[in-house]
């Protein structure tokens, strides 16, 4: 499998949160997990395409080359010209 270029790497867990994208000063939410599923696609640096269904995903590792990642919470956000006529969630204040 051909090595996937252009990831992020850190000793630990703390270099890890220091280092990760927080898109500061532009729109983005940030996952606070609360008990809830999620179900992930997850593509390795190794190539591996791997699959998560459960809850907290937090730190996963590829099960072919066991390199573990961990997942950050931020999400980019990225604005509509054109909202979908249905699924649109209005935020809280």
């Amino acid at each position: 499998m051909a090595e996937l270029t252009g990831g992020k790497q850190a000793l630990d867990q703390e270099a890890a949160y220091e280092i990760q994208e927080t898109y500061a000063g532009k729109p983005h939410g940030w996952i606070q997990w609360k008990g809830t599923d999620v179900c992930m696609d997850i593509h390795c640096k190794c190539g591996q395409h791997s699959h998560y269904d459960g809850d907290f995903l937090y730190h996963v590792q590829c099960p072919a080359c066991k390199t573990v990642y961990m997942c950050n919470g931020h999400i980019e956000l990225i604005e509509l010209k054109t909202p979908p006529e249905e699924g649109v969630k209005i935020a809280e204040e």
